[in-house]
């Protein structure tokens, strides 16, 4: 990454998203992070420690609370099942913009590019 590439920024007052995730998900967190680079949006991620005693969240969940944390009202969350939904603190908890069970790195990769796009207002992209 170059200085004058989107990075992950701390909170110094800039509206940014937010990626909720369980710590073992990192992976497919770093996809994520590549799409919304590529739409030049900044972010930051909240990791959760994987803690087998804790309840589990939901994907739909941690997204929740991760826009509800953003500026932008933006937010992913990444569930410990593996399942990526995408949210805005706008809408009801229970109806997130999108969710992917299961995702593959392009799949990742597409919805952090859309979480960027709704950012930014655009149309989103087709999740294959």
């Amino acid at each position: 990454m170059t200085d004058q590439q989107a990075k992950p920024v701390a909170s110094d007052g800039v509206p940014q998203i937010v990626i909720r995730y369980v710590e073992n998900e990192h992976s497919l967190v770093e996809y994520i992070e590549y799409g919304i680079e590529e739409e030049g949006v900044p972010w930051r991620k909240q990791p959760l420690e994987d803690d087998a005693d804790q309840p589990k969240n939901s994907a739909t969940e941690l997204a929740y609370q991760a826009a509800s944390d953003s500026g932008l009202k933006i937010g992913i969350g990444v569930s410990r099942d593996k399942t990526l939904t995408l949210h805005h603190a706008r809408l009801p908890i229970d109806k997130p913009v999108l969710s992917v069970i299961d995702p593959t790195n392009s799949q990742a990769r597409t919805t952090g590019t859309n979480a960027a796009r709704l950012a930014k207002r655009m149309p989103l992209r087709v999740i294959d």
